[in-house]
């Protein structure tokens, strides 16, 4: 059975953790000059609101002005990835980690670059370092198994064969991530995804319904959609391929939305 591609993007919900609120207090526990207090104060500010070019210029200015600063890098390290500079993002969360080896949030975050960087074997590594100094960080089991997911799916080859291991250890590590947070549809939906592979359809589509009645999410209904018109609910799958569409994906999805509801028949 030929997989869809869409499964895979749709399922990668990418989290960096800590910011905001955290971050400032990592600022205050500062011990430098004021000089720098302020660079980093500013850097924040700036990585919150979205102002990436302003952001790298303060946080430069301060990983200058103290190279063994591991908040410095570690806010740079963010804006570099936000900007989807995420060669310069590894190199920075890779210091961070030299600085601070037992930083949980570096290691997921770095794991989450290497994911990006389509290196799932070094982005696993790094989601399980994390989770050996943070065990119930939902955030990392959810990476670990949307990486696991993945890899078992070959990258999204459809010629390939599932690796049926590695999907009963996504299934384990998006039960982990629901036992610490049981309010995380992304969860649910990666379940939702490894349940089709695995052509388990009820279970799937409660799965990506118990994620919809948190949120009514494009990824969500676009599963759904996959796993009835499997299990041959045609009008099942119709209707949220329907929904699907009327929550404006993008481009590339909304097409694949689009050719499934033509190979189904739907009106």
């Amino acid at each position: 059975m030929q997989k869809s591609h869409l499964i895979i993007g749709a399922v990668i919900v990418i989290v960096l953790v800590v910011g905001g609120l955290v971050a400032r207090q990592m600022i205050a526990r500062q011990s430098e000059t004021t000089g720098l207090d302020a660079l980093l104060e500013s850097g924040s500010a700036h990585l919150e609101a979205g102002e990436y070019a302003e952001a790298i210029a303060d946080l430069e200015a301060a990983v200058e002005m103290d190279p063994g600063s591991s908040e410095a890098h570690f806010l740079l390290a963010q804006v570099y990835n936000r900007s989807n500079d995420l060669l310069k993002a590894a190199d920075e969360f890779r210091t961070v980690l030299a600085l601070d080896p037992d930083n949980a949030a570096a290691h997921h975050n770095l794991g989450v670059t290497y994911f990006q960087l389509q290196d799932p074997v070094a982005a696993a590594a790094e989601f399980k370092a994390a989770l050996k100094l943070d065990p119930d960080d939902a955030d990392t089991h959810y990476q670990l198994g949307a990486t696991y997911l993945v890899q078992a799916l070959s990258g999204g080859d459809p010629a390939a064969q599932v690796n049926p291991q590695l999907l009963e250890q996504a299934v384990a590590e998006f039960e982990a991530a629901l036992e610490s947070r049981a309010d995380m549809p992304e969860a649910l939906i990666g379940m939702g995804n490894v349940f089709i592979q695995q052509a388990d359809y009820a279970a799937a589509i409660d799965a990506l319904q118990r994620a919809i009645e948190q949120t009514p999410a494009p990824e969500a209904y676009y599963a759904l959609g996959e796993a009835r018109a499997r299990s041959g609910d045609t009008e099942g799958a119709c209707e949220a391929y329907s929904r699907f569409l009327e929550l404006d994906p993008p481009a590339t999805w909304r097409a694949q939305g689009e050719q499934s509801m033509t190979a189904l028949g739907c009106p």
